[in-house]
């Protein structure tokens, strides 16, 4: 983001451990580890059950420390509170509107990017808060990318909006859920200037967890998050 000195964000590592909110201390006691030594007070960070779809929540500072039941996406304008979602392999969308201060984040899965999540996001900004398109900046994190994004054939007719975004390579196919939530950032109204994104790919770069990669067996999360200092 050009505009960030106003706004602290970033993305967990696997080093930093597991991240998604279980019956689980670890993951307790290492998000407080990984904030603490970003400077944010655990109790600011609201975090989410995700839900694979594209719901959407305003939050504001009295939520800080809850757990938001069955959304992908949040939008707060108060500062220091820290909105968070968790990410292996899909896709993470950080907004921010910095002419009125109105941040967002986004998990976008496959499902929750045809659904358009980061359009709804863009959205409610505007309905909300105002936020003009042409001022709203977006970095989309660390992602499986369209190298190793693969699908089956009983899933590719969803994708038939987004043709251009399908390959076909040795007998199999992939998606660029990168490229068509580009498409639809700048179908929203967002200028492409005003859009960054991660190299990294979560499933070649070993840094980071990847569900597709690992075969854990479980889903093994980063958390990625963005808070207005």
């Amino acid at each position: 983001m050009k505009n960030s000195r106003k706004v602290s964000f970033g993305f967990s590592k696997k080093r930093d451990g597991q991240m998604i909110l279980k019956d689980n201390v670890d993951s307790f006691l290492n998000r407080e580890i990984f904030f603490n030594k970003k400077g944010i007070d655990l109790q600011n960070v609201v975090s989410t059950k995700l839900d694979h779809g594209s719901k959407v929540k305003v939050v504001t500072k009295k939520d800080g420390g809850k757990v938001i039941n069955l959304v992908d996406g949040l939008i707060t304008v108060d500062k220091r509170t820290c909105l968070t979602v968790t990410i292996s392999d899909c896709v993470p969308i950080l907004f921010y509107d910095y002419k009125n201060g109105v941040i967002g984040i986004a998990h976008a899965g496959w499902k929750g990017a045809l659904k358009n999540i980061a359009s709804v996001i863009i959205d409610k900004m505007n309905k909300k808060f105002n936020s003009e398109f042409e001022n709203i900046e977006i970095y989309i994190g660390p992602h499986i990318k369209k190298c190793h994004f693969e699908i089956r054939d009983n899933v590719i007719d969803q994708f038939k909006e987004y043709k251009k975004h399908i390959l076909n390579k040795d007998n199999k196919i992939f998606v660029d859920l990168e490229g068509i939530i580009i498409e639809q950032l700048l179908g929203a109204g967002v200028i492409r200037k005003n859009i960054s994104v991660s190299r990294d790919c979560t499933y070649c770069n070993s840094n980071y967890f990847s569900f597709r990669r690992d075969n854990f067996g479980k889903v093994v999360s980063q958390i990625a998050y963005i808070m207005l200092k």
